[in-house]
């Protein structure tokens, strides 16, 4: 489904969204916020998170337009990046209107890895609120992460691990307290949206965090079970499944997952394939460019040489 034809009402728990057509702007999506996202100290938490990206730039992070407030609502209107939600393609697979291969699913997932290392090797920044609707995978190999206002809004909110997920689609490790909104936050984030491509589906609400151990065990995308193996090594690692911290930011988890990728010249034809099916997700027709960026996970190759 091209973005252009994206449902309206699309509702998750952060409000209810809808693509709109601006005449100035062209495409865009307004955000109506949960209830609980409204109220005047989530909206300061917003509008800082807001102004703060404004002034960023050579980053993987979507635009926000404006923050309105309506009554006693709060609605975040941003540009619709060109592309398709990695949301939109797990439920694609999900229900077997599209397809991609083991080799293809881990080059989707070195992609979204490599996204958020960019922005963790960029930002002194943590997104805070990584889950499938807001990641949006461009036809060229490239990936825009959306949301990422959202963080500082749902940390005040003061939810509990379990909460969180079930509330909003986010992972974190297991802590004494409440759960800490930081870079090791979202690689947990990270490796729960890693997990889902794995799975070909979205994660269920009651898979997390208890069951989580048990599917990562018995994810597979590879006729070589040496690569499952460092697979599901990864994942627990990203995950915190063993209660120690091994990847303290993305750019950790990416150089870990590089072992997994195979060369770059194999890379790139799983590169190519993979673009051609957001292409015809996305309803477009022409033939993929290679994207340097979509290769940026370092290999096993490179891994080895270093």
């Amino acid at each position: 489904m091209g973005v252009g034809e994206a449902p309206l009402g699309t509702q998750d728990g952060f409000g209810s969204r809808s693509v709109l057509t601006d005449p100035r702007l062209g495409l865009i999506e307004r955000l109506e916020l949960a209830p609980a996202l409204s109220g005047s100290a989530s909206e300061q938490a917003i509008r800082a998170r807001a102004a703060f990206l404004t002034n960023v730039t050579d980053s993987p992070l979507g635009r926000v337009l404006r923050i309105e407030r309506t009554g006693n609502g709060l609605a975040v209107v941003s540009a619709v990046p060109e592309g398709i939600p990695l949301s939109d393609l797990l439920a694609a697979l999900e229900f077997k209107n599209s397809t991609l291969s083991g080799e293809e699913l881990l080059e989707l997932a070195g992609s979204v890895v490599a996204a958020v290392a960019r922005m963790h090797e960029r930002l002194p920044f943590a997104h805070g609120a990584l889950t499938p609707a807001h990641i949006v995978l461009h036809s060229n190999g490239s990936t825009i992460l959306t949301g990422a206002v959202y963080g500082d809004a749902v940390q005040a909110l003061q939810r509990n691990r379990e909460n969180l997920w079930k509330e909003f689609g986010l992972a974190f490790p297991s802590a004494a307290s409440l759960p800490r909104f930081d870079q090791r936050g979202d690689v947990a984030q990270l490796g729960a949206v890693v997990l889902a491509i794995t799975r070909r589906r979205a994660l269920r609400r009651d898979e997390y965090p208890r069951g989580t151990n048990e599917l990562v065990m018995s994810s597979a995308v590879s006729a070589d079970p040496m690569i499952d193996s460092k697979l599901r090594a990864w994942l627990q690692d990203a995950l915190q499944l063993h209660g120690r911290v091994v990847f303290s930011s993305a750019v950790d988890a990416e150089h870990a997952f590089g072992a997994i990728l195979p060369a770059a010249e194999e890379r790139s034809l799983e590169a190519l394939s993979l673009q051609t099916a957001i292409r015809q997700l996305c309803g477009e027709s022409e033939t993929p460019q290679l994207s340097t960026e979509s290769l940026s996970t370092p290999s096993r190759s490179h891994l080895r040489a270093s």
